[in-house]
C-alpha cells in the first residue's frame, strides 16, 4: 500500500491551516474509512493537539523530528519524519508553516498540496504568487507526477460568494480552488471536542463536507491511478499466459502433424520397398522356370 501524502501549508499564519489539517484528517477517517496519519511540523502542534484531545476516531498523530542546523539538515529531517510517519497508512496529512529555510524540493514529496488563504484581495494575491512561483519552477515535475495544488478559501462568512474569487490558478491544469471552509465563530466549542464534518451546526458541517469531498475525490483518484498499473500488468501477464498456451498448442499440433507426416512417408517408403521386392521375386521365379 503506497500512502497518498497531503501537505497543508502557507507562508502566513492565522489562515486556518491547522484547523483544516485536523478536520480533513477526521473527514477522511470518518466519512471515507481511510487509515490516516497526521504529521505536525509546527511548533505550536495545534492540529495534533486537536486530534489527541478530541474523541478517538483512529487517527494517529506524530510530532515531526526537525533539525534546523542548516537548510540541508532541515530538508533531511523533514523527509525522514515524512517517511517514518506515513508508512502503513492510506493517507498522511502534514501540517507545516512554510518558511524560507525549507527547501522547495520538500513539496515534491507530496501528492496533494493545500494552501489555505483568507479571501481578502491581498491574501489571495499572496497565496496566488506562492503557488504560481512553485508551479513556474517545477512544471515538468508537477506534470509528470500529476501533483494537485489547491487554494483553500478559509474562514469565510456565510454570505461569501464563491464566484467572487478570481485567480489565475484556474487556467492551470494542475491547480484548483476548493469549496470554501466556513469560519466557526464558536471555535472554542469545537477545539478538542468535536470535528466540523460531524458538527451539530449543520451549516458548518455542510460547508466542510463539501470541501472534504472535493479533496477526497482527488485523493481517491490518485489511489486508483496507482492501483491501475498493477491491474493492467496483471491483464498483460494474463494475456501473455494465454498466448503461451496457444503457442504451446500450436507447437504440439505442428509436432503431431510432423510425426504423422513422417509416419506416412515411412509407410509410403515401406510400401514402395514391398512393391519393389515383390517385383524382384516375381522376376526371379519366372527366370527359374
Amino acid at each position: 500500500m503506497e500512502t497518498i501524502k497531503v501537505l497543508v501549508t502557507n507562508r502566513k499564519g492565522g489562515v486556518g491551516k491547522s484547523t483544516i489539517a485536523a478536520n480533513l484528517a477526521a473527514y477522511l477517517a470518518l466519512q471515507k474509512g481511510l487509515k490516516i496519519s497526521l504529521i505536525d511540523y509546527d511548533e505550536q502542534s495545534s492540529s495534533s493537539a486537536w486530534i489527541k484531545k478530541a474523541p478517538n476516531i483512529g487517527i494517529e498523530t506524530f510530532r515531526a523530528e526537525m533539525s534546523y542546523q542548516s537548510a540541508g539538515m532541515t530538508l533531511l529531517s523533514a523527509r525522514s519524519s515524512l517517511r517514518k510517519f506515513s508508512t502503513g497508512f492510506d493517507v498522511s496529512i502534514s501540517d507545516l508553516t512554510w518558511t524560507p529555510n525549507m527547501a522547495e524540493n520538500f513539496m515534491h514529496d507530496f501528492d496533494v498540496i493545500l494552501v489555505p488563504t483568507s479571501t481578502s484581495k491581498f491574501e489571495l494575491a499572496s497565496t496566488e504568487i506562492f503557488i504560481l512561483e512553485y508551479v513556474l519552477r517545477n512544471t515538468p515535475f508537477i506534470a509528470k507526477n500529476k501533483q494537485a495544488i489547491m487554494a483553500v478559501p478559509s474562514r469565510v462568512e456565510t454570505n461569501f460568494a464563491e464566484t467572487s474569487i478570481s485567480t489565475n490558478l484556474a487556467s492551470l491544469k494542475m491547480c484548483y480552488v476548493t469549496p470554501p471552509v466556513l469560519r466557526a465563530n464558536d471555535i472554542d466549542n469545537f477545539v478538542y471536542e468535536d470535528f466540523f464534518c460531524v458538527s451539530s451546526n449543520a451549516t458548518i458541517s455542510n460547508y466542510f463536507c463539501r470541501f472534504g469531498e472535493f479533496v477526497a475525490q482527488q485523493i481517491l483518484d490518485k489511489k486508483r491511478e496507482r492501483e491501475a498499473p498493477a491491474s493492467k500488468l496483471g491483464a498483460i501477464y494474463s494475456g501473455l499466459g494465454k498466448g503461451i498456451l496457444i503457442l504451446d498448442r500450436y507447437r504440439q499440433n505442428k509436432k503431431l502433424l510432423g510425426m504423422q507426416a513422417r509416419s506416412q512417408t515411412h509407410a509410403l517408403k515401406s510400401s514402395e520397398l514391398i512393391d519393389n521386392n515383390s517385383s524382384s521375386i516375381l522376376a526371379f521365379l519366372i527366370k527359374q522356370n
